[in-house]
């Protein structure tokens, strides 16, 4: 899958001021209401897409360990498939999905809240303003990434974990990297998960509202199929352009060696091992994952808010 062209993500002045009031975040919508409608998507797309994000983390481990047992995402299925079980398939589920609602949370209503000061602050109409889904997006995926971090990572190790005691092992193996680094161990990987996440919200958030207002000025599309059909192409492009992060930050959630663990090794070794190929490694199974995600995420988002608005309306 080759890059896409920056045309897809970079937006003009002109065009963002179209495109802004369009915003997919509804001020009519109270806070609960937006998680509610963020968590429910959220809960629908890990559980479908938790197989492709088990693949990917083999791919990217196997390849760290110079085995490349995995030749690609079909092979990895059949091969986890055969030697594991299915369930193996949805190995690190269940802390995805206890993560998933403080991160939600964070995320939506965060960059609601920064979106919406920025809009009614003496910075309303400004270049600031216009760029707002990228900045204000940025930085709530930081604020969610700080508190999420430590089940990143155990969720990350139970995928890359193999056999039936996959739990026990990564809960020992957790443990006795807190024992000996302290309990900031827990946030590894923190760094290449911000390098990755942030300008993924960013890029996701500019190229939404473009593709969206595009496609808005088709008269034959419902507002779900927009939605959906805007969430999964932005969401597509800003994966593959920040999957070397990714590469890098399952490199270091899945060491137990704090040697191994440092960016500077990781690069070395991917380069020596891969080649430059290599920070993509994984990219089909990330695309595939991210491109449905996010397409059911904000879609279940905006039918969410439509489900809440009409009902006031009929107790009204």
């Amino acid at each position: 899958m080759n890059e896409m062209s920056s045309s897809k993500v970079e937006m003009t002045m002109d065009h963002l001021e179209n495109a802004t009031p369009k915003i997919s975040i509804n001020n009519t919508s109270s806070s609960f209401e937006k998680v509610v409608s963020a968590c429910t998507g959220a809960v629908i797309t890990m559980s479908f897409m938790n197989p492709l994000d088990v693949v990917k983390t083999r791919l990217q481990e196997s390849s760290k360990n110079g085995t490349n047992q995995y030749k690609g995402t079909i092979d990895g299925l059949s091969k986890i498939l055969k030697n594991e079980g299915i369930f193996a398939l949805w190995r690190g589920l269940l802390p995805g999905l206890v993560m998933a609602l403080p991160s939600t949370a964070i995320y939506f209503v965060g960059y609601d809240y920064i979106r919406d000061s920025t809009r009614e602050s003496r910075y309303a109409n400004t270049a600031l303003d216009n760029y707002s889904p990228l900045w204000a997006g940025g930085l709530a995926r930081t604020m969610s990434a700080l508190v999420v971090s430590p089940l990143e990572l155990f969720r990350t190790r139970m995928q890359s974990a193999e056999g039936i005691n996959g739990f026990g092992d990564v809960w020992k193996g957790v443990s006795r990297m807190v024992q000996i680094e302290g309990p900031r161990a827990l946030w590894r990987g923190l760094l290449p998960t911000m390098l990755r996440d942030v300008p993924f919200s960013g890029i996701y958030w500019m190229g939404y509202e473009r593709i969206k207002h595009r496609l808005s000025e088709r008269n034959n599309l419902s507002h779900f199929q927009t939605s959906f059909i805007a969430g999964a192409s932005s969401g597509m492009i800003a994966a593959i352009i920040t999957t070397p992060f990714d590469v890098v930050k399952t490199r270091r959630q899945v060491s137990s060696d704090a040697r191994e663990a440092r960016v500077g090794y990781i690069l070395k070794s991917i380069m020596a091992k891969d080649g430059a190929s290599g920070f993509f490694r994984g990219v089909v199974p990330r695309a595939v994952k991210v491109a449905p995600a996010c397409a059911i995420m904000i879609s279940s988002y905006e039918m969410g808010k439509h489900f809440f608005s009409n009902r006031k309306n009929q107790l009204e």
